[in-house]
């Protein structure tokens, strides 16, 4: 028995001091996972206001100009707060940032709230393409900064990328500066500024340009007055098969002699062909002053001119060397160095500006075609060679002033080809019709 208690007692020792060992043990960890929970918790307190600090530090910097920050702040709002990412990203693109901008033409439809969001996507979508120097993006951002489309106003910085494109030869912003030279809301106009902007279109091909050039050297819009360089470029029009050219072209051949008669006769009836119906009347008036023994003459030079225009594009000055040729007329055919001696006379100091206050032409809205009721004027076309015109009439003698002939009027109005160009008319409309 004590032997027994002996050995119960030695294996009890080791037990107690197991167990004391382990509570020792348990007690130890839960001190180390109560410090360590704490310590969590410090580094957690630490690691939030270091966040704080870093998105004050952020939201400072996005402030002050930090394009990084910036489109960072962008980022984070993207997928949650539409408003507030574009608000950070226009920061940015402001600041002239490709991301940013992007990011603007991008995102600013997306907000279904602001009524201006797709005028802002389409403004920065130009600012983007103009930074490729894309002369039509250039032109549409241009006219985005006068309008104030999708920007505030900004008539200067506009103006800039409008010539900028013009300069490329772009066609469009030249003729929306030679309009914008002389337009009501601009308070510091530049005639001759307007001028050349519209011979560097005509001296593109442009058929708006040559009728906006003709009506500068007809009122005397920064150049001065002058009649035949007026008719030329309303005949390049004409030769373009623009029937309002066509008419104007006759309405500056009245009043002078015979054979400028003949000639308005020719463009009047080409005009009334081409479907200018208030041709007819002009047509029908100019014959008073027509020799009945030339009509017939004149006429077969029309028809010629007229089956040519239908065949387009015609060869540039061919129907006005016909012209020239049949009618004697001392024909006006300008180089290009020519003409671009005229467009930097202008554009240099102005000294083309007539000495009289020319005609005034309203432009009251940006862009225009304020001169001859031009907005009907056709798409310009490539022009190439084409079949010589050749005819044979008799030329009554000019420098004489054609007295109104009421005899040979009536005689004209009873003869069959009075109404041989009203037939040609209907025909031209009855086929258009069918089609």
């Amino acid at each position: 028995m004590p032997d027994f208690s002996m050995w119960l007692g030695l294996l009890g020792v080791p037990l107690i001091w197991g167990v004391v060992r382990y509570s020792f043990v348990v007690k130890k960890k839960e001190e180390q996972a109560k410090q360590q929970a704490l310590k969590d918790e410090r580094y957690r307190l630490v690691l939030e206001k270091a966040k704080i600090a870093e998105r004050e530090e952020k939201m400072f910097k996005a402030q002050t100009g930090h394009v990084l920050s910036q489109l960072s702040l962008g980022k984070e709002y993207e997928l949650t707060n539409i408003r507030e990412a574009l608000n950070w990203y226009n920061k940015a693109a402001v600041l002239d940032n490709d991301i940013g901008q992007n990011a603007m033409a991008r995102l600013s439809r997306a907000d279904i709230d602001d009524p201006d969001g797709e005028a802002k996507s389409l403004y920065w979508e130009a600012v983007v393409k103009a930074k490729r120097k894309n002369e039509e993006a250039l032109f549409t951002l241009g006219k985005f900064l006068i309008q104030g489309s999708g920007v505030e106003p900004d008539i200067g910085a506009g103006i800039e990328n409008v010539i900028a494109s013009a300069e490329m030869e772009y066609v469009p912003a030249q003729l929306f500066l030679g309009d914008w030279y002389v337009a009501e809301s601009n308070s510091l106009k530049e005639p001759h500024c307007a001028f050349s902007w519209r011979l560097r279109a005509a001296k593109n091909n442009d058929i708006k340009g040559f009728i906006k050039t003709a009506y500068c050297y007809q009122s005397g819009i920064g150049i001065e007055k002058n009649r035949i360089y007026a008719i030329y470029w309303l005949e390049r029009a004409a030769e373009q098969g623009n029937s309002e050219a066509q008419y104007l072209a006759a309405q500056m051949h009245l009043g002078s002699n015979a054979n400028d008669a003949a000639v308005a006769y020719i463009w009047f009836s080409i005009a009334y062909a081409s479907g200018y119906k208030d041709a007819k009347k002009s047509r029908d008036e100019v014959v008073q002053h027509i020799g009945i023994e030339s009509i017939l003459n004149v006429q077969n030079v029309a028809k010629s001119i007229y089956k040519a225009l239908r065949v387009q594009p015609v060869a540039s000055h061919s129907l006005i060397d016909l012209l020239d040729q049949v009618y004697g007329r001392t024909g006006y055919q300008p180089t290009d160095e020519e003409l671009n001696q005229i467009i930097s006379d202008c554009t240099l100091s102005g000294n083309m500006l007539p000495e009289a206050e020319p005609t005034k032409e309203i432009v009251t809205d940006i862009p225009i075609i304020p001169m001859f009721a031009a907005e009907s004027v056709k798409p310009s076309s490539v022009v190439t060679k084409s079949a010589n015109v050749t005819t044979s009439a008799v030329v009554t003698k000019s420098g004489q002033v054609a007295e109104k002939n009421e005899t040979a009027t009536g005689q004209y109005q009873q003869q069959s080809w009075a109404s041989s160009w009203d037939s040609l008319a209907n025909e031209t409309e009855e086929k258009a019709a069918s089609k």
